[in-house]
């Protein structure tokens, strides 16, 4: 029964939105641009939270979650993708104290940005500068995804996740995608086509 509306006004983004998505499923939300897509993927990791209704991980109300374990739990990709200023691992292993060379290039190889990464003038040392300007849009993108992937979350939100990759990026999310599904994790893929 989720519902948000637009802040500072009353117009209703979304209206009693139900849904239950079993472990180990994939959904797509699919609809135009403004439809509350992306806000539903915002609420769907805890970020703002609905003006009704509410959103549960096994039956827990997110707002009653610890934020660190939440944050175990879940992987997201924005539709535009923040990087920090530091190296690409960093960024994947979301600057979290005691990453390791071993998960960070797991999380890579399964969002099939390994190649790539190891391409850039200091592979995974490379630094991206503030928002990652140092990357292109498709580069940042699946940076983004590894982060997502980091530490094997069991639900992965992905918002517009091939917005910005060329053909071998795509086929990368299609490889990434059925690996996803294989292991059992849920998925939710947010997309306009």
């Amino acid at each position: 029964g989720v519902t948000t509306v637009i802040p500072s006004t009353r117009d209703t983004v979304l209206r009693s939105v139900s849904f239950d998505l079993p472990a180990g499923m994939t959904m797509a939300l699919i609809g135009p641009s403004g439809s509350g897509k992306s806000t539903l993927a915002r609420h769907l990791v805890g970020v703002g939270d609905p003006v009704g209704g509410a959103i549960r991980l096994d039956g827990v109300e997110l707002q009653h979650w610890d934020r660190n374990q939440l944050g175990q739990c879940i992987g997201y990709l924005p539709q535009d993708v923040k990087l920090f200023a530091g190296t690409v691992a960093e960024n994947i292993g979301r600057f979290i104290d005691g990453s390791t060379d071993e998960d960070i290039i797991k999380a890579a190889k399964l969002a099939g940005a390994h190649d790539m990464i190891s391409g850039l003038s200091n592979g995974y040392a490379t630094q991206i500068g503030d928002g990652g300007g140092r990357l292109s849009g498709g580069q940042r993108q699946r940076v983004g995804l590894a982060r997502a992937l980091y530490g094997g979350p069991s639900l992965i939100v992905l918002d517009e996740p091939n917005s910005n990759l060329d053909s071998e990026g795509e086929e990368a999310l299609a490889i990434c995608l059925k690996q996803l599904k294989q292991d059992g994790k849920t998925v939710v893929i947010v997309t306009h086509k």
